[in-house]
C-alpha cells in the first residue's frame, strides 16, 4: 500500500495513519497515536522513504517473496492520488536492485461512471512505463495486472472501451467471482482476497483453481480494521490473526493447493490489521513463517539485520562516509552475502534491532560541550555546565521514543531535559512521555578535522542546546549550525 505520508514527506499525516480520529503527533509510552491496533517496528513512516523502501524490499527478498504487488492508484488528478503514484514509482525504481518483480493491481473505483476512457489512461500509463520493464511479472506471455474489484465498471461494454487494443494485452485477473462483469474475452482468471466467512471461499476457489488460466491463491494474517474506531467507512467484522496461526495455516493451505503463485495479503495495511511487515507485537514471526514453510535458507537474523541497516541510515543521517558504508551492506544484503554485510553494520555500532522504542537503562553518557570543553550536569531544576565531576548528576539516559525522538534523563534526579516553561534556561523537571517539550533530535555533524558532534535539537521549540553566551546554564536557541557553542560530543560512562 503506497498510501502513507508524514510531515516530513508532504507537510501533514496522511489520512491512512490517522483517519478521522487519530493525531499521531500524541505520543504515549513511546507510540504514536495511530490508526492501527499494530505498531510497526519503525514507528509509522513516509511510502517514498528511501530508507523504509530499502527496508521493505529486503525483508521481501530474505522471507521469501519473488515480488509486489501494488495497490496502484491510477492517473486521475483527485485526492491523494498523485502523491500514491509517485509513491508506487518510488517502490518501481527501487525494485530492480534488489532484484524483485512488480505487478499492478488497478483500482477502478477510483473513476466515476462514464469516464471509460480516463480508466484507459492508467492501462496507457502501465503501456508505456510498466511493461516494458524487466522488472514487470510477465505469466503465460503477458503482462498480469490485477482489478481490486471491478468497483466502478460493472458490464463487458465498458472494459472493451478501457482494455480493447492495448499492446501488449495485459493478463487480467478481477476479484474472484467477477468474470461477467469484465467479460471473457478480457479475462485470465480470479483472485480471491479476505472475506468475512474466512476460511470457506477462499478454500472453495482453491477447489476450483481449473477454471481459471491463471489461478492465484491468497495468504493473510487475519482482519482486524480500525475503521470503526476511526469513525472511516469500512467493514467492522474481524478474523482473530491468534499471532501467526492464521497466516500458518493459510499458507498452508496455499502451498497445498494446485495454484502456482500466491498473493499475500498484505504487506502493510494497518488500517484492516492484514499487515505481514514486522510490528512490536508480532515482530518478525510472519515473516519467519513465510522463511519455513517456504523453505528459506534465511531466519530471523537476516530480518534483524536489515531493521539495524534501516536504524543506521536514520542515525548517520547526513554522514556521506557511514552512508556509503551503508550502500556496502545493502548491495552484500542484495547479493545474500549476509556476514560481509553483517561486518559492516556491526562496524558502526551495536544498536538494539528487536525494538524501536526503548528505553537504554544501561547506556550512560556525559554531554561535552566542544567550545567550552565543559559537560552537562543538572543542579536543582537547571541544566549547567562545568568541569567533569564523577557523580551522577552528569550523567544521562537517552530514552527512544518511536524511533525518531529522544528524551535526556539525568541519572541521580530521574528528570527529563526540557523547555516545558520557556525559560531562558534550559530546565530539568518530571513531564509527562507525551510533551514535546522534552524531545530531542540528535543530529550529526563534523568538524574539519573529521570527528563526529551531535547538535541537540528541541522538537517543540526548534531551537537548538548551546553554551552561546556563556550563562552558566545550557540555553536553547536558534544558532548557526557551525557555531560550535552548539556541538556536543555523547561519550558513554
Amino acid at each position: 500500500m503506497p498510501w502513507f505520508e508524514t510531515p516530513e514527506s508532504r507537510g501533514a499525516w496522511g489520512y491512512h495513519w490517522k483517519m478521522n480520529t487519530m493525531n499521531p503527533d500524541i505520543v504515549q509510552n513511546g507510540k504514536r497515536q495511530i490508526a492501527a491496533h499494530y505498531y510497526p517496528l519503525t514507528g509509522p513512516y513516509a511510502s517514498a522513504d528511501k530508507d523504509i523502501l530499502e527496508y521493505q524490499l529486503l525483508l521481501m527478498k530474505y522471507a521469501g517473496a519473488d515480488g509486489v504487488f501494488i495497490d496502484w492508484p491510477g492517473t486521475r488528478q483527485r485526492y491523494d492520488y498523485p502523491d500514491n503514484l509517485a509513491n508506487s514509482n518510488a517502490l518501481i525504481a527501487k525494485i530492480d536492485s534488489v532484484g524483485l518483480k512488480f505487478a499492478i493491481v488497478h483500482e477502478d473505483r477510483n473513476w466515476d461512471v462514464g469516464m471509460e476512457l480516463d480508466a484507459r489512461n492508467d492501462f496507457i500509463y502501465m503501456q508505456n512505463n510498466y511493461f516494458n520493464k524487466q522488472t514487470y511479472l510477465n505469466v503465460n506471455g503477458g503482462p498480469l495486472v490485477l482489478n481490486f474489484g471491478p468497483i466502478t465498471f460493472h458490464q463487458p461494454a465498458q472494459w472493451d472501451k478501457i482494455l480493447n487494443g492495448l499492446n501488449p494485452k495485459p493478463k487480467f485477473l478481477p476479484l474472484y467471482g467477477n468474470t461477467q462483469e469484465i467479460g471473457a474475452n478480457h479475462v485470465s482468471g480470479e483472485y480471491p482476497w479476505i472475506y468475512q466467512d474466512h476460511p470457506n471461499v477462499v478454500n472453495r476457489y482453491y477447489t476450483e483453481t481449473n477454471k481459471f488460466q491463471i489461478p492465484l491463491g491468497v495468504v493473510y494474517p487475519g482482519f482486524h480494521p480500525f475503521y470503526a474506531q476511526g469513525s472511516a467507512d469500512g467493514p467492522t467484522w474481524i478474523i482473530p490473526l491468534n499471532g501467526k496461526q492464521t497466516f500458518d495455516y493459510m499458507l498452508k493451505q496455499a502451498l497445498q493447493s494446485n495454484v502456482n503463485m500466491i498473493q499475500i495479503a498484505t504487506w502493510n495495511d494497518y488500517g484492516e490489521g492484514t499487515m505481514i511487515e514486522p510490528t512490536q507485537e508480532l515482530q518478525y514471526s510472519l515473516l519467519t513463517t513465510m522463511q519455513e514453510q517456504l523453505g528459506v535458507s534465511y531466519g530471523e537474523r537476516e530480518l534483524k539485520l536489515i531493521f539495524q541497516l534501516y536504524q543506521l541510515r536514520k542515525q548517520h543521517k547526513g554522514n556521506s562516509g557511514t552512508q556509503q558504508k551503508l550502500d556496502q551492506a545493502f548491495n552484500h544484503l542484495t547479493s545474500l552475502n549476509v556476514n560481509d554485510a553483517e561486518t559492516i553494520l556491526n562496524s558502526l555500532g551495536p544498536i538494539d534491532t528487536g525494538n524501536n522504542n526503548n528505553t537504554n537503562v544501561d547506556v550512560k553518557y556525559t554531554i561535552k560541550n566542544r567550545f567550552l570543553n565543559t559537560y552537562l550536569y543538572d543542579d536543582n531544576g537547571q541544566v549547567k555546565y562545568g568541569p567533569l565531576v564523577t557523580d551522577d548528576r552528569f550523567r544521562w539516559e537517552l530514552e527512544t521514543v518511536n524511533g525518531q525522538h529522544t528524551r535526556i534523563k539525568n541519572v541521580q534526579t530521574k528528570k527529563y531535559m526540557n523547555v516545558e516553561r520557556g525559560l531562558n534556561y534550559v530546565e530539568s523537571s518530571t513531564l509527562p512521555d507525551t510533551f514535546w517539550s522534552a524531545y530531542w533530535s540528535i543530529l550529526s555533524i563534523y568538524g574539519n578535522d573529521g570527528v563526529e558532534y551531535k547538535r541537540i535539537q528541541n522538537k517543540f521549540k526548534h531551537t537548538y542546546l548551546n553554551l552561546e553566551k556563556h550563562l552558566g546554564y545550557a540555553e536553547c536557541t536558534d544558532i548557526q549550525e557551525n557555531a560550535v557553542s552548539g556541538h556536543w560530543s555523547l561519550i558513554k560512562v
